[in-house]
């Protein structure tokens, strides 16, 4: 099976080396030049546009960083013409449902599924195919797809209608957003306290007050090293973005929330926004002398 993949950053090169490794032909496209060597070095084929990776592949996999690429992609799509063989476009990028819906609507007339398939992992999960895949739309096709997505993942969860898995995707988030924050406050609280940054991961790690967040991320705060990034502060307060329209499209509001990402807010001012989340660590620190 041919598999086509648009966007090879820190998740698409994931998904290109595990597809690669599972003996997967993949294509790829990446205007990025580092990203597109590291493919060619895993012998994935890089091509030139969208066009091409259509001829050669009947799967897509888009994994985009922003809502702009995401639109240039679909604008590029709808200037080809209708196919004559079905193309099915696993869309795994965290995106507003409204777009999805609207990208959906758009390239059905070229003969072309798209399937709402975002992930729940850091990039450094993805490397180690330690990530879960929120499917939904059509449960045929999805189906279809099955083995691809299994390849780079540790569960395919189907959770129904299209644009469920983007919903899910927004209650993964929240969670990552308070738990990344919250492991911050924990381990700036125990250093105040006299405790070893080492005793206090070690005992928390394995405690009832564990989480993703506490076993990927506090290692990185103990370290003071946030590069290269698992999610980067650029791409996630895009995120962040799409939490707060989703909240405010629901007319409710989530307090502990509003306070954790209100720390991502001087963390996107004050720091890199190409280094980790993790680094929210340093505002924690600091809060209050800013």
């Amino acid at each position: 099976m041919n598999v086509g993949i648009i966007g090879l950053g820190v998740m698409g090169g994931a998904f290109a080396s595990h597809l690669l490794k599972n003996r997967f032909k993949v294509y790829g496209i990446e205007p990025n030049k580092k990203n597109a060597k590291i493919f060619i070095k895993m012998n994935g084929v890089l091509l030139s546009d969208i066009k091409e990776l259509f001829l050669k592949c009947d799967f897509l996999i888009t994994s985009l960083p922003s809502i702009k690429s995401y639109k240039d992609v679909l604008n590029q799509i709808l200037k080809e013409t209708k196919f004559k063989v079905k193309k099915t476009i696993i869309d795994m990028n965290t995106i507003s449902i409204s777009d999805k819906i609207d990208f959906k609507e758009c390239v059905k007339p070229l003969n072309i599924d798209l399937i709402d398939c975002p992930v729940s992992g850091t990039g450094a999960q993805a490397k180690k195919a330690d990530i879960s895949v929120f499917a939904s739309g059509n449960k045929s096709i999805i189906n279809k797809c099955m083995s691809i997505l299994k390849a780079f993942s540790k569960e395919v969860i189907y959770v129904g209608k299209f644009g469920n898995g983007m919903k899910l995707k927004v209650l993964a988030n929240l969670l990552v957003t308070i738990h990344n924050t919250a492991t911050a406050e924990a381990l700036h609280l125990g250093v105040l306290a006299g405790l070893s940054k080492k005793m206090i991961y070690e005992t928390l790690v394995n405690s009832a007050a564990t989480s993703t967040m506490l076993k990927k991320r506090m290692p990185l705060m103990i370290k003071g090293n946030y590069n290269p990034p698992t999610a980067s502060f650029n791409i996630f307060m895009k995120d962040i973005n799409i939490i707060r329209n989703f909240i405010s499209d629901k007319k409710t509001s989530l307090p502990t929330f509003e306070a954790s990402s209100s720390i991502y807010d001087i963390a996107s001012t004050k720091l890199s926004d190409k280094i980790d989340t993790a680094a929210v660590y340093e505002i924690i620190k600091k809060k209050g002398k800013i």
